[in-house]
């Protein structure tokens, strides 16, 4: 598929999507509380990662995630879930763009951790962003490293706020190749399928294409401060996305 079909394709989406999406709910009083006191912290952190960050856009145009792979695919919505957002609980299909990326950009003899981005074209866009990490229930708050970009299993690492609660969000390769199962947990539960990504075809890297999880967020969900103030100074906004 050429970058003008694809265009099209999304322009296609735009006009009229397949299923529906909804509103926004605002988050809660204690997780405000938390957020404030948290984000002089995270705000650290986001520095000192954008410093690096910094250092490296001298070398190239992306400082984080700088190659990668993309792929339009479909997402498959079940229908089945209970996250409070639409997009995630009404039966759908929807066309995407996934892209397949290295963290750092190191060499390929080195491992490095994995990177998908996946932008569903809704109503609107959704930009959701996963990682490389473990699926328990500690070890998915900690990145993993390999040699594959694919094939691995992405979480956010991070809860975002739907309907006011902590979800996070993963995507799990199948035997099939190729296909995701996209699923949700809270925060120290069990991993629930809400769909399946299926790569529809495989194209070379689009050095302009950048991802917005913040700007571009699931209906009815909100970013905590907490992951604001660390994700905003470690991302240039050229970057902003990867």
């Amino acid at each position: 598929m050429s970058r003008r079909t694809r265009n099209a394709v999304r322009d296609d989406a735009a006009a009229g999507p397949i299923s529906e999406s909804s509103a926004l709910l605002p988050t809660t009083k204690e997780s405000k509380e938390v957020a404030l006191r948290s984000a002089p912290l995270s705000s650290l952190a986001g520095s000192a990662i954008g410093a690096v960050a910094a250092v490296a856009r001298l070398a190239r145009p992306k400082a984080l995630h700088p190659k990668g792979v993309i792929a339009e695919a479909t997402l498959s919505v079940a229908g089945v879930g209970r996250t409070g957002s639409s997009l995630l609980d009404v039966t759908g299909r929807w066309p995407a763009t996934i892209r397949f990326s290295r963290a750092v950009g190191l060499p390929d003899a080195l491992p490095d951790i994995g990177g998908m981005a996946v932008r569903i074209h809704a109503d609107r866009p959704v930009d959701i962003l996963l990682a490389s990490t473990g699926t328990g229930p500690l070890s998915r708050y900690v990145l993993t490293t390999g040699w594959r970009t694919m094939g691995r299993t992405m979480t956010s690492m991070f809860p975002v706020l739907i309907a006011g609660r902590p979800l996070l969000l993963a995507a799990f390769p199948t035997a099939e190749g190729g296909t995701w199962t996209l699923q949700h947990a809270t925060p120290l539960g069990k991993w629930k399928t809400l769909g399946r990504l299926t790569v529809d075809t495989w194209e070379d890297d689009d050095e302009n294409l950048h991802f917005d999880p913040i700007g571009n967020r699931l209906p009815g969900s909100h970013y905590p401060h907490v992951l604001r103030a660390l994700r905003d100074p470690s991302y240039p906004p050229a970057d902003r996305g990867a």
